[in-house]
């Protein structure tokens, strides 16, 4: 039987493997949205908690040697507010501003240009953890596959073979091998 839980950190939604992926800037396919609702948290600079709806993107990758890796956002709080950190993430990622009423759960399955960058525990001394630090549009035409050669051309055909010759019939009487 499986069992929901509640999160226990509101930093991430998802379950990631131990191996850190590396920096650098990566075209990735956005593979999962999840969202979570009525969650517990205390508000920003406060002491006070507050009930939340959460969302977050889990991204995969491979890296020029073809070794896959997963990184996910951080959990963000599900707000239209230009303000908000959801808004300004699907701005870098569409190019432009998200419409109002627009389900973003049909992000996944889309391709971004993430830039994974490294950033230390700020509560576990020691722990380091993969952080999208931007993402973007996929640009026309990068990261796709080089288009194929063109055929070359047929080769001139050959002029036509002059009649065979035919063999020479031995003389028995010949002292000659050959």
């Amino acid at each position: 039987m499986a069992v929901l839980k509640q999160p226990t950190s509101t930093s991430s939604l998802f379950e990631l493997p131990d191996e850190l992926p590396p920096r650098g800037t990566f075209v990735a396919t956005c593979i999962d949205v999840r969202d979570v609702f009525n969650v517990e948290r205390t508000k920003f600079q406060s002491q006070e908690t507050e009930r939340v709806d959460l969302t977050a993107f889990l991204f995969g990758f491979r890296t020029r040697e073809g070794r896959p890796f997963k990184v996910a956002t951080r959990a963000m709080k599900i707000s239209g507010s230009e303000k908000s950190a959801l808004h300004a993430f699907l701005k870098g990622w569409l190019g432009r501003a998200p419409q109002y009423g627009w389900d973003y759960v049909e992000m996944k399955g889309r391709k971004a240009l993430v830039t994974v960058d490294h950033q230390p525990s700020r509560t576990k001394p020691g722990v380091v953890y993969a952080v999208i630090a931007s993402i973007s549009p996929v640009p026309e035409g990068y990261g796709d596959a080089p288009p194929a050669p063109a055929a070359p051309p047929p080769a001139p055909t050959p002029p036509p073979a002059p009649p065979a010759v035919a063999a020479p019939v031995e003389d028995a009487g010949d002292e000659l091998p050959f």
